[in-house]
């Protein structure tokens, strides 16, 4: 039988152990709606579901309705709102009046934001692809150069990877995105932005990913956009009312005006790498495992497995 110490020492390393990893935030890359290496910001009146992480500082206006929070640096809130998890940040956290926070809230706390995968940047073409007033095109995936759409235009896209420099389209225009075949990844590597009243609408069982290289992202007033996009080395900027759906991502900041919100769809993997839970259950086990099987009589026979 096992000494009553070896029990006890068992019982003690368990609960040092479970403390040990607890402090330790695992938070995969496939569970965050907004991504920022550096700051995130929103105005007024911004809706957010999914969970928010940063590198940089987070602050939120009055009237949110946020997720889970986390961040390498503080985290200021604005009046009268609701976060619908977690809050945790490195430096310090301050809440405005009349917010409700359905979890916890962690101050100077141990948060390590998930690494964004890096992509290469793809070569481009050398045709322009231009759609005047009130017309409609239909591109097939390929390499461009630039994409330049004018007022009340429609551009029809479809499954494929389109490589290209710049990506503008006007006000009040319509991009389709025909994913029935297969996913639509849009590969740019300067800018990308829409006018006012921009929609992108989605069709098909795919995803739209949108991949950003060395440029800023805007999208002005009321822009609709259901995609995964990634900014490697600039910012997303969305002006007032926009309506976001999937994941964004962006090495720099990243900023939602008034009236603005996100609905978390996910398109990206989630990494490996247990919850911290599951951590702390399998090491504990193997801990005990660890200290029992070396704690049996020499002589004894342990069968084979």
């Amino acid at each position: 039988m096992l000494n009553v110490k070896y029990i006890f020492r068992v019982f003690v390393a368990s609960i040092l152990l479970t403390v040990c990893l607890t402090q330790a935030t695992t938070l995969n890359i496939g569970q965050v709606g907004l991504w920022a290496g550096g700051t995130i910001g929103f105005g007024d009146n911004v809706s957010v579901a999914g969970s928010i992480a940063s590198g940089g500082s987070i602050s939120a206006g009055n009237n949110m309705s946020l997720n889970s929070i986390y961040t390498e640096s503080g985290i200021w809130t604005g009046n009268n709102s609701i976060i619908n998890g977690d809050i945790l940040a490195n430096r310090q956290v301050q809440i405005g009046n009349n917010v409700v926070i359905s979890g916890s809230v962690t101050s100077f706390g141990d948060f390590t934001l998930p690494v964004l995968g890096l992509m290469e940047q793809t070569a481009i073409g050398t045709n322009d692809i231009y759609g005047k007033k009130n017309s409609t095109t239909t591109v097939s995936a390929d390499s461009y150069r630039d994409f330049s759409f004018d007022k009340n235009t429609t551009l029809n896209i479809s499954a494929g990877q389109y490589n290209l420099r710049n990506f503008w389209v006007n006000r009040s225009s319509t991009v389709n995105v025909d994913t029935s075949a297969g996913d639509v990844v849009l590969n740019v590597s300067g800018s990308f932005g829409t006018s006012k009243e921009v929609s992108f609408v989605n069709s098909g069982p795919g995803n739209l990913y949108i991949n950003v290289f060395g440029h800023d992202v805007w999208l002005d007033d009321s822009v609709k956009l259901s995609a995964v996009l990634k900014v490697y080395g600039g910012n997303i900027d969305a002006d007032n009312s926009v309506q976001l759906s999937g994941q964004f991502f962006a090495t720099g900041d990243i900023w939602l005006g008034n009236n603005s919100s996100l609905s978390f769809v996910s398109g990206t993997p989630a990494s490996s790498i247990p919850e911290p839970a599951s951590l702390v259950i399998f090491a504990v086990m193997g801990l005990c495992s660890f200290i029992v099987k070396n704690q049996r009589p020499k002589y004894t026979e342990v069968p084979a497995s």
